[in-house]
């Protein structure tokens, strides 16, 4: 995540070498259609920067098999089949929109995975959405250039509603309240501070490593809410799993362990809603930028925040700092 250059909101995504990819990612699995309805898509709207070097691509994996690209420039990894969207290399922020239902065949399909290339040097990347329409991601386009107007204050009642609208997976509904939100300098930190709760540390700590302790109880139903719970703490549970993992202890102690090693190491935990809710608001309060704001974010990355979420807030403080060093 890069925040000293982006399209739209507080970051981009930076790929330096060749390319970042994954066929099969957490919880993708979405219907590409000639009509869609809701939960169906049949766009893609992405802005790429190439600050040097001849080709820039962005790859989109079909069904967990094939893969579909679209480059500028130059195609200098010879990956086919690919598409041309423009003979020269953006050297600026640039924004492009496909039709995946006729790019790919006017056949449906299933979008798995993506891959964002280089190819060499560095790339940036941004404002990457799936839209139902033209319109719909425009709406997303105009709300996106208009976010950093900043404002005093927000009423409460204007502040509820734009927390509700956080917790919605509508790109065209959840980012224009986040850029609302994080536009307000006045009221926005104290607002967050009382829907976000910062964690008592020692407390996570001993549920942690009772949590571990119990994937070795006697009984089933207690080793299987062990397991739950450790899985929703994600990456923040990790060095606990770790430190457990020795000789000596049971076979299925060790393959409760294993498993759940495993998975965070792999990165295919989803977030629950709570723990998504917890991530916009730290996209909210890094936008803000305002002292308070930063130091409710340095209060967050020193805690122990499920789902490794703390290590977010510290990135976010990090980026704040970047900026305002600038």
């Amino acid at each position: 995540a890069w925040g000293e250059d982006c399209y739209s909101g507080i970051c981009s995504l930076k790929v330096a070498g060749q390319q970042r990819f994954r066929e099969q990612i957490p919880g993708w699995n979405y219907p590409v259609v000639e009509t869609p309805k809701a939960g169906e898509y049949r766009y893609l709207r992405f802005a790429w920067k190439k600050p040097d070097s001849s080709g820039i691509m962005v790859q989109l994996c079909v069904s967990g098999q094939d893969w579909g690209r679209y480059f500028a420039g130059q195609n200098n990894l010879g990956f086919y089949p690919a598409l041309q969207v423009h003979p020269e290399v953006p050297r600026e922020w640039t924004v492009v929109t496909r039709d995946l239902f006729a790019d790919f065949g006017n056949m449906p399909f299933n979008l798995t995975g993506f891959a964002f290339a280089s190819m060499d040097g560095v790339a940036l990347f941004d404002h990457v959405y799936l839209g139902r329409t033209i319109e719909d991601l425009d709406k997303i386009t105009n709300a996106a250039k208009s976010w950093a107007t900043k404002t005093e204050s927000l009423s409460s009642v204007q502040l509820e509603q734009h927390w509700k609208n956080l917790a919605s997976e509508d790109a065209t509904i959840r980012l224009p309240s986040l850029w609302a939100l994080g536009a307000c300098s006045r009221s926005i930190t104290s607002f967050v501070s009382k829907q976000v709760q910062v964690p008592d540390t020692q407390a996570i700590e001993r549920r942690l490593k009772q949590a571990v302790a119990d994937l070795d109880s006697p009984r089933f139903a207690v080793r299987e809410k062990a397991s739950k719970d450790l899985d929703r703490f994600g990456v923040t549970a990790l060095p606990y799993l770790e430190e457990a993992l020795k000789a000596g202890i049971s076979q299925e102690w060790r393959m409760r362990l294993e498993k759940l090693i495993a998975k965070c190491k792999a990165e295919d935990g989803l977030l629950t809603p709570a723990q998504l809710q917890t991530l916009r608001a730290m996209r909210v309060l890094e936008a803000s930028e305002t002292p308070e704001a930063r130091a409710f974010l340095e209060t967050l990355s020193k805690s122990t925040l499920e789902a490794g979420l703390s290590v977010e807030a510290k990135a976010a403080v990090e980026r704040i700092a970047k900026r305002r060093k600038e």
